[in-house]
């Protein structure tokens, strides 16, 4: 009784750690679908069919999340509008803007949810691209019952 009595007080005086709260959804899934053909059509040709990018153009999967993160939806919005696509910038029309940029997220793995990502700077300023959390990889371990059995490695003559 003591010693449980004990534990329960060590465990009260660590600190609490909060879960980071889940990233809200931003688009619908027909939005993304819909934004998936626009990004063939006026996107894939720089930046690639997967989104992979080249030599000389970005990737947008992977490194968009590290780059946009935490960022203003309307920031992305704007630049997009701005800049894209580099042989015709300012040529999306806000709709299509928004129909390409709910593709990208869900392309990075941001859920979907059931209101679309709005076209109104105003509203886009309200809106923060909270990526979804990365997938937690268990540690190697370093104990001898995780090394491979003694016919996976070609011994040495």
């Amino acid at each position: 009784m003591i010693r449980t009595g004990l534990a329960l007080a060590a465990l009260a005086a660590l600190p609490a750690i909060a879960a980071a709260p889940p990233p809200r959804p931003l688009y619908t899934e027909a939005q993304a679908a819909e934004g998936a053909a626009l990004y063939q059509a006026s996107c894939a040709m720089c930046h690639g069919d997967t989104l992979a990018g080249t030599f000389d153009v970005p990737s947008l999967d992977g490194r968009f999340v590290a780059h946009w993160a935490g960022a203003r939806a309307d920031v992305l919005a704007d630049y997009i509008q701005q800049a894209m696509p580099l042989f015709a910038p300012g040529s999306l029309s806000a709709e299509d803007n928004a129909r390409i940029t709910a593709y990208l997220l869900k392309a990075n793995g941001f859920p979907a949810g059931t209101t679309p990502l709005p076209t109104d700077m105003a509203a886009l300023r309200a809106l923060t691209i909270v990526p979804p959390p990365a997938p937690v990889t268990p540690p190697m371990s370093a104990s001898p019952a995780a090394a491979p059995a003694g016919g996976d490695i070609p011994a040495r003559r």
